[in-house]
């Protein structure tokens, strides 16, 4: 009797066997090798290098993530020299200028060339002693904004987007001696708490440029038009910003992200009741070691102006820990 997978036919079977075991290894291998590239292709990337997000620069790639910031500083100390009446001088102050600020953002993807996004924040300045107070007041605001993001060009190493975008907050602000300066200048209606509306539509275009795997630059700028913080009075409003990161995953295999960042904006959640341009210069480290998601600490310096009565406007200086989830 002779069996079928015997002498030649057992072998015959059997390298076939093995044949169709390596074909689904390789197979299985290929969908693996495609869900990893999907997963690297989460976060924002060109030419092999993932860029760090920077809250101060709009990103230009259509993903879909859920980001937020939350920041807290303080300027240096403020002396306001006072009256002299005599050997004494009276209403002198001295003290800080404290500010905080969280904003949530989401931005969901449609297709390739179109994404939506939506955000919420909240942010405030309060002088740290009674007479910072007084000079300062109590100012906060809350809000968000609703923007639509297109593709305009994209590259191997170069993509750009535009926005189009309505901005809608709310600023209270308590100020005693305001308030004082409003009853002297004969203002109709003078008050100590003042609740003023903030609606403003603008464009706006951010880019990515990658060097290569490990060095990349980004930037944006937009415009708007609409109504400020002081009261019945509208203006226009800017920004430019510019970024250069680098990563040190690629190459070194060190997960750690670094940037540099500078902008300047005249936009009414930075500047408040003043419409002027501030100087604002980034620093940033993150943790890139992961496909889904990015945190970091990013240290910013700009001026303050607090008091015309100062020569010099103040330093504030501000840490604000990030955390970003892509999906």
């Amino acid at each position: 009797m002779k069996y079928p997978y015997s002498g030649n036919n057992y072998y015959i079977m059997r390298r076939k066997i093995s044949i169709f075991i390596l074909f689904l290894a390789g197979f299985g291998f290929v969908f693996a090798q495609n869900d990893t590239s999907k997963i690297v292709l989460k976060k924002p990337m060109l030419n092999g290098h993932s860029f760090c997000s920077f809250n101060t620069t709009n990103s230009a790639f259509i993903k879909t993530y859920l980001d937020a910031t939350m920041g807290i500083g303080s300027t240096g100390l403020i002396e306001l020299p006072g009256i002299p009446i005599g050997d004494n001088e009276i209403l002198a102050f001295k003290g800080k200028v404290a500010f905080m600020n969280v904003q949530v953002k989401y931005q969901q993807k449609f297709n390739d060339w179109l994404a939506l996004y939506a955000t919420m924040s909240i942010g405030g300045r309060l002088g740290t002693s009674i007479s910072t107070i007084l000079v300062d007041g109590v100012n906060t605001y809350n809000g968000g904004s609703i923007g639509w993001l297109f593709r305009v060009v994209k590259k191997q190493k170069f993509q750009m987007t535009g926005n189009l975008f309505v901005k809608n907050l709310g600023g209270n602000f308590i100020n005693l001696i305001g308030y004082i300066n409003d009853i002297i200048d004969d203002v109709p209606n003078p008050e100590v708490v003042k609740y003023v509306p903030v609606l403003n539509a603008g464009i706006g275009v951010q880019g990515s440029y990658a060097f290569n795997e490990t060095f990349g630059l980004q930037f944006s700028t937009d415009i708007s038009y609409g109504e400020s913080f002081n009261r019945g009075e509208s203006d226009v409003f800017s920004s430019f910003s510019l970024v250069g990161d680098m990563d040190l995953m690629p190459r070194h295999q060190i997960p750690v992200g670094f940037g540099l960042g500078y902008t300047i904006t005249s936009n009414p959640e930075t500047t408040y009741l003043n419409f002027i341009y501030t100087n604002i210069f980034s620093a940033k480290f993150a943790y890139t070691g992961s496909s889904d998601f990015e945190i970091g600490l990013q240290f910013t310096l700009n001026t303050v102006e607090v008091s015309s009565s100062l020569d010099k406007n103040p330093m504030l200086f501000k840490t604000q820990l990030g955390l970003r989830f892509y999906f």
